[in-house]
């Protein structure tokens, strides 16, 4: 069986122009990718020192779903409000793939989001996760995920992508710690350095932000009655 899959995204908009964004992904963006086929979840975070600042992380089925007809089709036909919103973008990226490691089972409130370079050395996702055990007993944490970027599928082009500006997915892991507050996420981020360092011997880079959950959708649950 495959590995499950993610699409990741950051994104910056004008303050001007942050409800519109929100209303734009939570009444229409979001929706097209969630009831599109092998999409399992999305929740969308905004950073806790830039109310402007957004992460998004959406589940699926597997890295193949990024490559499906339906999902291509999706980036590749822009309503009229994604053309209105997206040449407003601030600072953007976006990566998908795979998921290598999952370590607890619960979402938090707040995540750490780390985007590491290993100069495409091999993961070995066995030592790994089991270098990453120590972040999952820090205070707070309940959850750890390590996501392989695939560049390949990151960097196929659409419609969306030419509306944005930058690159999108120079990195080649991420990684996604679970906490139930904004003290485990920062709990987390201090621990961080040598938990990588352990779990990616050809470690290059990281960086590091903590983010707030403020939306979610489960298209499993199905429709409200």
């Amino acid at each position: 069986m495959s590995s499950q899959g993610f699409l990741a995204i950051w994104c910056e908009i004008g303050a001007a122009d942050l409800d519109d964004y929100r209303n734009w992904l939570t009444q229409e963006h979001i929706s097209d990718r969630i009831e599109s086929p092998g999409f399992l979840g999305v929740r969308l975070c905004c950073a806790v020192d830039n109310e402007c600042s957004h992460f998004f992380l959406y589940a699926t089925e597997s890295a193949e779903v990024m490559k499906s007809p339906s999902y291509l089709h999706i980036l590749n036909s822009p309503s009229p409000w994604t053309k209105r919103t997206m040449v407003k973008f601030g600072p953007f990226d976006r990566a998908a793939g795979e998921r290598l490691v999952k370590i607890g089972r619960g979402f938090g409130s707040h995540v750490l989001v780390s985007r590491v370079r290993t100069g495409g050395v091999p993961v070995d996702a066995v030592a790994a996760r089991d270098a990453l055990k120590s972040l999952i007993r820090l205070p707070h944490t309940v959850g750890v995920r390590l996501l392989r970027n695939h560049r390949d599928t990151t960097a196929i082009q659409s419609a969306e992508k030419q509306m944005r500006r930058g690159v999108e997915g120079d990195f080649d892991c991420l990684l996604v710690v679970e906490a139930l507050n904004e003290t485990g996420a920062l709990w987390a981020r201090t621990a961080l350095p040598g938990a990588l360092q352990a779990a990616l011997p050809g470690l290059q880079s990281h960086d590091a932000m903590v983010f707030k959950t403020i939306y979610g959708e489960a298209p499993y649950e199905g429709e409200a009655p």
